[in-house]
């Protein structure tokens, strides 16, 4: 080709890219097809038609062009990480990882190739490896707030919830307007039981976007756990405002005002879920809507048969992330709870520690007995869901990369650490405190080694209430709650755990039971404050007059008043569902 043609190809491309910077991508695409007709082999033409065909979210092209202009030059950075970024739009995540790691072999502070990566890992739910990419990410260029945004989600995933909280206000302070920063930082407050920041946050990104329906979701949740109940039903109400057609802000309203189940909104709702490219999400929360209004009319095996589609697909919608909680479930935690160990099990007579472990199933009761405890005349701190015993065993079996986890002092001391972190631990209220985290019966064995002096209560309710309470809620982050031979197999481990501990440690428990509590609460309060060596008056049966109550439990409604006495016969009619069950576990006799 001669210079004159040359010239000729450049000016052109020089047109190419004006009309690229002012969006003129036509214009911009014709002239590069002319240049390629000249010269195949035109590298930048190849480069910016990649470009338009990825702005015009056409990664099939984009990456066509992409592997031409690499076979014309192999280890061009800029080639390499948009064929990763392709790759990765198109859904060809090993391509993807592959070109992304070329990148950084080359440049290992590529910036884009680690935030890349680091998206790639997070969403296969590899959250240990995404964090390394986004730290990378965050080192080589500090002012990437989305990276920030990114690095704190990995931290919620992986419970690290002060570093969270840290890296979404890294994200604030280089971007105050990045909404997403404000209000997942609002929700790591609410998981740290700060309601105050947490409520600060939503509103805070509510300024910023008016119709972020999500933030005033999350808003309304928080008002409702405060028990600001006409706050919340507002905060619904503007989320369904500009949502109309996400069945779950419906569903979340219905729970405080139950008049909104009309017909007109059951017509909705199967409008909605019918809906072609429809998600999983809002199909699982338009059959909760509709289980409710079947369970309304009394037509239980539509109401059933609902609520199983309705946990399908919400099982569905966080497949990968609720496959290894199910997993952790009944493999992991079982083999932890039979032989994690600590040494040295002589008693510590200076303890002054005095923790109430209150444990059982969701749907027990807890949540009543724990406010009960705690709204007697010595003031007790509760903590409810905390889970620090789990996630410090979890972490110290990491750490250790062994199931011994060291002399059970040691152990209790972190452990005390952790507590007074929660600010449950305080010389105010004589070292006494609630741990409902309801699932620490896995630990009984661990609790009797490193607090031998602590009290358990372990509240009780028949099974089949239990377990349909249970299966007409959802209790989104529990994994196993969405599938009835997950619940039944969680039961049997729950009893079967219970009963061996009890057998080896007999009236080391006191056992409550929740219809027993609701037809006598006077006797069976005063049993349960005098076996906590509590003192009993009417204040704790008048919990729900307090102003200070918090509750995130699915009892947040109940316990806002006083006991009352539930129909008998309430779950009788969901009998004939659980007839397989009574065949394969002898222990459900209802």
């Amino acid at each position: 080709m001669s210079q004159k043609s040359n010239l000729s190809i450049k000016e052109n491309f020089l047109i190419a890219v004006e009309n690229y910077k002012k969006n003129n991508f036509l214009i911009a695409e014709n002239i590069c097809n002319k240049i390629l007709s000249i010269d195949a082999h035109h590298f930048e033409s190849l480069v910016l038609l990649s470009n338009i065909f990825a702005i015009n979210r056409n990664y099939v092209k984009a990456k066509d062009f992409l592997i031409k202009a690499n076979k014309i030059k192999a280890n061009n950075l800029s080639v390499l990480n948009n064929l990763g970024t392709a790759f990765k739009e198109l859904g060809n995540l090993k391509e993807a990882v592959s070109f992304f790691e070329k990148v950084i072999k080359m440049n290992p502070d590529h910036t884009n190739a680690n935030y890349n990566l680091g998206i790639i890992f997070f969403n296969a739910t590899e959250f240990k490896k995404a964090k390394n990419f986004f730290s990378k990410t965050v080192k080589v260029q500090p002012n990437y707030a989305a990276a920030f945004v990114m690095l704190a989600n990995v931290n919620v995933e992986l419970k690290e919830h002060e570093s969270a909280v840290s890296n979404y206000q890294k994200a604030i302070e280089i971007n105050p307007k990045l909404v997403s920063a404000h209000n997942n930082l609002g929700l790591v407050y609410r998981i740290l039981n700060d309601f105050e920041n947490a409520v600060i946050c939503y509103e805070e990104a509510i300024k910023l976007k008016k119709d972020h329906a999500g933030a005033h979701h999350n808003l309304a949740i928080a008002l409702k756990e405060l028990g600001k109940f006409n706050e919340s039903i507002k905060s619904h109400e503007n989320a369904i405002k500009y949502e109309p057609d996400n069945p779950s802000h419906y569903y979340y309203l219905s729970e405080l005002k139950i008049d909104i189940l009309v017909p007109q909104l059951k017509t909705k709702i199967e409008k909605i879920i019918q809906t072609e490219k429809v998600s999983k999400l809002t199909l699982s929360f338009g059959n909760f809507l509709l289980a409710k209004f079947e369970q309304k009319n009394k037509n239980y095996e539509k109401e059933f048969d609902c609520l199983i589609k309705a946990h399908n697909y919400f099982f569905d919608s966080k497949k990968a992330k609720f496959s290894l909680g199910v997993k952790y479930c009944f493999e992991d935690v079982i083999q932890i709870s039979n032989n994690v160990k600590v040494y040295g099990l002589e008693k510590n007579p200076k303890n002054i520690i005095r923790p109430i472990f209150i444990i059982g199933t969701p749907r027990c009761g807890s949540t009543l007995i724990e406010k009960i405890i705690g709204s007697g005349p010595q003031p007790v701190v509760m903590g409810e869901e905390i889970a620090v015993l789990e996630n410090f065993i979890n972490l110290k079996i990491l750490e250790k990369r062994s199931l011994d986890l060291g002399t059970a002092e040691e152990i209790r001391n972190e452990l005390i650490d952790c507590y007074k972190q929660k600010g449950l631990i305080s010389e105010k209220f004589d070292y006494l405190f609630t741990d409902k985290s309801l699932n620490n019966f896995f630990y009984l064995d661990l609790i009797k080694s490193i607090f031998p002096d602590a009290k358990i209560v372990h509240c009780k309710r028949n099974l089949l209430s239990s377990i349909v309470s249970i299966f007409q809620n959802n209790l989104y982050a529990l994994p196993w709650a969405h599938n009835l031979d997950n619940i039944f197999k969680y039961f049997d481990n729950y009893l079967n755990i219970i009963n061996d501990f009890n057998r080896k440690n007999p009236s080391s428990i006191y056992e409550i039971q929740l219809e027993e509590l609701i037809n006598n609460p006077k006797t069976e309060s005063k049993k349960l404050m005098d076996f906590c060596e509590l003192k009993w008056d009417k204040k704790c049966l008048e919990f729900y007059k307090r102003k200070d109550m918090i509750s995130k439990t699915a009892s947040n409604l109940q316990i806002r008043k006083a006991i009352y006495k539930h129909q008998p016969d309430k779950y009788l009619p969901y009998k004939k569902f659980f007839d397989k069950y009574k065949k394969k576990y002898s222990w459900f006799k209802e």
